[in-house]
């Protein structure tokens, strides 16, 4: 038997958490029944050189708009070259431009990923993915949140939709190193406690209620430092924050890392102060790592911490409660490791990329078997 052709189709592969999602599928795809084809709409991005690095089909398309009559156009022709079995497009412009091509395109097998809640659609958005539902064979909720955006928002039909959540390698996440070491080369002092946020640098992040949030903490807590781990468009005006609140020794900018898992194993709290969250693979990445979560409620973050089991959940935009949270687990050092071993036991029965790759093989042979002879 041939291999089914699939075709993950995502508008651009910077860093976050989609991305690793399309690395998973690319990299742990059964070999001997699907061949996997990347290509990214409008632009590539870090992580697409490593997929091109690992020998995965990569290909960089440069449309960045779908108004363009031509632009639709020519992707049908690129799809027709290539003729895959299966579309599994991510982000709304890839999710928009590639449905329409692929219907033109007659291609057997559409799927589309929903990562976020989209509450700030127009109309316009509304009426557009409803029309597009009509010809997609299902539409992939990274949690439940989602799930019910999709449902009570968009109005799509529920047997169009399914919740699989994102998964993680566990196992990059579970390995000892010299925490001592590590934290010394990042100038962490032994008697200093280590809190550690990671996530692109932009507004729905929420970073500067965290901000907030340490110099709360610190009129108390002295022995702290705080690890900003990411990049994005609000680097500089979150690095003058951090000086008008006099926080300047106590935080740290690392810029993009690519040894997170090690990050977080030297860390004692992990704070996610999100405003807006799909489901948030930096907790779960931290709850795998074994230490406690606070993270807002917003999204999907309350399916991955379970409040006052694995971490605790504020309300997003309120600094004070983030700071009251954290403190509570600097004050309680056995409640927190308790958390983290809770956490840790969580995302090895629900966060595993294992899971989710075999959810969605199951959805893909489920659509071959309707429609592929």
């Amino acid at each position: 038997m041939r291999k089914i052709i699939v075709l993950q189709l995502v508008e651009d592969l910077g860093t976050g958490g989609l991305e690793k999602v399309i690395v998973d599928i690319a990299e742990n795809l059964n070999a001997e029944q699907y061949k996997v084809i990347v290509w990214c709409v409008a632009r590539g991005g870090e992580i697409a050189d490593e997929l091109i690095s690992k020998g995965i089909d990569v290909k960089i398309l440069g449309i960045r708009s779908y108004y363009n009559p031509f632009n639709i156009l020519r992707l049908v022709n690129l799809f027709k070259k290539v003729n895959p079995d299966i579309l599994h497009t991510h982000t709304y412009f890839s999710n928009t431009i590639g449905r329409i091509a692929a219907k033109l395109t007659r291609i057997p097998i559409i799927i589309t990923h929903v990562q976020n809640t989209y509450w700030n659609y127009t109309k316009r958005n509304l009426f557009i993915e409803r029309l597009l539902s009509y010809f997609t064979d299902k539409i992939i909720c990274c949690s439940d949140a989602v799930k019910d955006f999709v449902l009570g928002y968009e109005k799509i039909s529920p047997q169009k939709v399914v919740t699989i959540y994102n998964g993680i390698a566990l196992d990059k996440f579970n390995q000892s190193i010299d925490v001592a070491s590590f934290r010394d080369s990042l100038g962490i002092r032994d008697n200093e406690l280590l809190i550690a946020t990671v996530a692109s640098l932009t507004p729905k992040k929420g970073h500067k209620y965290f901000l907030d949030s340490v110099a709360d903490i610190v009129k108390t807590y002295k022995n702290i430092k705080c690890l900003i781990v990411g990049d994005g468009p609000l680097r500089k005006e979150l690095e003058e924050y951090v000086k008008t609140l006099s926080l300047d020794y106590y935080i740290i900018f690392t810029g993009i890392r690519n040894d997170i898992p090690n990050l977080l194993r030297a860390a004692d709290i992990f704070v996610l102060p999100s405003l807006i969250e799909g489901l948030g693979i930096a907790a779960i990445e931290a709850m795998a790592s074994g230490i406690p979560v606070v993270a807002t409620n917003v999204g999907g973050l309350g399916e991955v911490v379970k409040d006052g089991i694995s971490g605790i959940l504020v309300p997003p935009k309120d600094s004070k409660a983030l700071s009251q949270a954290i403190i509570s687990l600097l004050k309680d050092s056995q409640r927190a490791k308790q958390m983290g071993e809770e956490g840790h036991k969580i995302s090895r029965e629900k966060f595993s990329s294992k899971i989710m790759i075999r959810k969605i093989e199951g959805l893909y042979k489920e659509y071959v078997v309707k429609k592929i002879k």
